[in-house]
């Protein structure tokens, strides 16, 4: 099958006729519009709208976009703090213990003390001795010793860790009193920032809505204008005198396309396309048709 091939110089000539065409095209349009009573009525554009938000609506908007930072600094601050609580309880807790099993421990040492000693009392016989019995009696004073003993030390790591907890307490109150302030510094910027974004968005509106105005107002006075010109043209020329000027118009438009294509490309133009016949008339069809043919190229 054969395929045509255009070189780059073929394929910039045709889109120049077709873009030379369609403004042609755009020419006859706006002669109609020129001698047309036509009246679109108002523009009518769209304007934007702008709704200011109050003092509150915008803390609270900063707020909302701050939470989640809020909850995540505020969390990990309890959960610092508790965690370490957590431990020093636990620590209370295991000191507790190991102070029961060292009592029972130091119970049963002593026990079994006082029972080797009364077994070797019965089997000398003192039994009854009050020399036994000042030793059973010493085996108890001295597991009441260190039942006190252990009673101290115990104390004193309870107390020592509860005032750990107490400094806990203290520094988690410092922390979150930091993390107000360090709050109040990052709301106060979050509302200047919103501020300004508003403000922007506000003269953002207000510009559009100025143009749109402006639009409007040269439309209107064109309007007016277009009224007024075609009020003229009929006072003056009368309907049949209004069609004859937009035909000259236009054949000049088409005479000066047409021209611009060699003898042979216009003829067949005009003859080929209902377009000119339509908008010139057939007087001025004719007119330019005989141009076109008594053309010398």
């Amino acid at each position: 099958m054969y395929q045509y091939t255009f070189s780059n110089d073929d394929t910039k000539e045709i889109t120049e006729k077709t873009k030379n065409y369609s403004n042609l095209l755009k020419g006859f349009e706006e002669v109609d519009k020129k001698f047309s009573s036509q009246d679109d009525g108002p523009l009518n554009l769209e304007k934007q709208t702008f709704e200011k938000l109050t003092d509150d609506e915008i803390a609270s908007k900063a707020e909302n976009s701050l939470s989640e930072y809020k909850n995540n600094e505020l969390d990990n601050i309890n959960s610092t703090y508790d965690t370490k609580n957590q431990t020093i309880d636990t620590q209370i807790e295991d000191a507790k213990t190991d102070a029961t099993a060292r009592k029972d421990e130091a119970k049963e040492l002593y026990s079994s003390l006082k029972q080797q000693a009364s077994n070797d009392a019965v089997k000398r016989g003192l039994s009854r001795s009050s020399i036994v019995i000042n030793i059973l009696d010493a085996f108890d004073q001295n597991m009441i010793k260190e039942y006190n003993k252990i009673n101290e030390e115990i104390t004193s790591k309870i107390d020592s860790l509860n005032n750990e907890k107490n400094l806990l307490t203290e520094q988690k109150q410092n922390a979150l009193n930091a993390f107000d302030i360090a709050y109040a510094v990052k709301l106060s910027e979050k509302i200047d920032e919103i501020n300004k974004n508003l403000l922007e968005e506000e003269q953002k509106v207000i510009e559009y809505n100025n143009e749109i105005a402006q639009k409007e107002a040269e439309y209107e006075a064109n309007r007016k204008k277009d009224a007024l010109e075609y009020a003229t043209y009929v006072e003056k020329y009368g309907y049949d005198g209004i069609e004859k000027m937009k035909q000259q118009e236009k054949y000049l438009l088409a005479k000066d396309y047409l021209m611009s294509l060699s003898k042979e490309e216009a003829l067949d133009e005009l003859n080929s396309n209902r377009v000119y016949n339509s908008e010139l008339g057939s007087i001025n069809f004719n007119k330019l048709k005989v141009l076109l043919t008594e053309r010398k190229d």
